[in-house]
């Protein structure tokens, strides 16, 4: 499966989807449509909810569906930690440098993975550097106007700890959960995972698999697939520990049907 995965690659988050278009793509795509009715499309957008929920895969899903539109639209991605440093005024100097690129290749979409690691709560205990950086931060969205074509996404697992003057209107106007995946969203997740493989699984194998993975996320249930067809490999091909070329592995043989024994 490529690496490049559009939202076709994503199983059991439709509706976050739709938000997400309806939110952010469409605003940058149809912008005249936006000004013609006066409408102030959102400045940014925060994802968050439990780890290996779908939060970063639909911000990497929506980079790939802007370079597919008509309309061009570039996309900046940066994890938080990645704006920090330890001399005095950098951490500054990258945000602007970040906000100044996506100012010169609107429409654009800048996306904060781990959020909370660049812009914690302040607080009398953290140190001048945190705060610096979260004043700047503020200031850089606020600096947006409206129809700048410029939209902010974030996302994390800890909404507790991002500074709740980021989550006012004008700045996070809105706030997307990824929950746990439902009994349904999980069906769609394992059907995505094994729709490219040679012998998939039944659907009402996949159906029953669902029914006993309850509390599982997206990631959980990507590993769980990994791990079914390296159980099946070492069924069928128990010598390729010992070899020391590389073996013919035919893929036809390879039929995924004892993960239930692994659950």
């Amino acid at each position: 499966m490529s690496n490049l995965k559009d939202f076709s690659f994503i199983g059991g988050l439709q509706k976050h989807i739709e938000i997400v278009k309806e939110m952010i793509l469409f605003p940058l795509v149809y912008g005249e449509l936006y000004s013609k009715f006066n409408l102030k499309p959102p400045r940014g957008l925060l994802f968050y909810g439990p780890p290996g929920t779908g939060k970063t895969l639909v911000a990497s899903a929506l980079a790939i569906e802007c370079s597919n539109s008509e309309r061009k639209v570039a996309f900046i991605s940066r994890k938080g930690s990645d704006c920090l440093s330890k001399y005095v005024g950098e951490s500054e100097r990258k945000l602007r440098k970040i906000f100044h690129t996506a100012q010169q290749t609107k429409p654009c979409i800048i996306f904060f993975d781990e959020v909370d690691g660049l812009a914690p709560t302040r607080s009398s205990r953290q140190d001048f550097v945190h705060a610096s950086v979260v004043s700047t931060l503020l200031a850089l969205m606020d600096g947006l106007d409206n129809n700048s074509e410029i939209i902010v996404v974030g996302a994390t697992n800890r909404l507790e700890a991002i500074d709740p003057a980021l989550r006012r209107p004008g700045r996070f106007d809105r706030e997307l959960y990824f929950p746990l995946p439902c009994y349904i969203a999980r069906k769609d997740i394992l059907s995505v995972y094994v729709k490219n493989w040679k012998q998939k699984p039944s659907v009402k194998f996949l159906a029953y698999l669902a029914s006993k993975t309850v509390g599982y996320c997206g990631s959980d249930l990507q590993a769980l697939c990994a791990e079914a067809v390296m159980c099946c490999v070492r069924r069928h091909y128990p010598q390729i520990y010992l070899s020391k070329t590389k073996l013919n592995i035919n893929e036809k043989s390879l039929k995924v049907s004892f993960i239930k024994y692994y659950l």
